[in-house]
């Protein structure tokens, strides 16, 4: 279960490569939608490929994403409860960890004006790719 909930952190690193490339080449713009629809994969993969060692479904799920769960309760403190970004490395990394998902989670919330629900958007993107990974074992 550790093993899973730190594999959970993967995004932090694709996020912060994204980041770097993005300050480092500001006149070329990585493929985002390719990015997001990537990591959409590669969570899905690590479920499908763990779903024999975790018998149970829900607490897969939950290790899985619970570095992701606790990012978006962070995200949630900073602008629901603070109204503002922390300007430290926490508040950048947990702003970070979904940057490679921000390109499909917009597109299906552009109804919403709070960056806060993009990011629940991602995060059920990255919940329900790890469920359909483990569904896909199943059968």
């Amino acid at each position: 279960m550790l093993i899973l909930s730190l594999l959970g952190l993967i995004p932090f690193a694709i996020g912060g490569f994204m980041n770097f490339f993005m300050l480092s080449h500001p006149e070329n713009l990585p493929p985002y939608a390719l990015i997001a629809v990537a990591t959409l994969l590669v969570w899905a993969l690590i479920a499908f490929i763990a779903k024999p060692f975790v018998k149970d479904t829900k607490k897969l799920l939950i290790a899985f994403n619970l570095p992701a769960f606790a990012v978006l309760i962070l995200l949630c403190v900073q602008e629901l409860v603070f109204k503002s970004y922390w300007q430290n490395p926490l508040g950048l990394w947990t702003q970070l960890y979904y940057l490679p998902l921000i390109n499909i989670s917009a597109r299906l919330t552009m109804w919403s004006s709070r960056l806060f629900v993009v990011y629940c958007a991602a995060f059920l993107l990255l919940l329900a790719a790890s469920f359909l990974g483990c569904k896909l074992r199943k059968n």
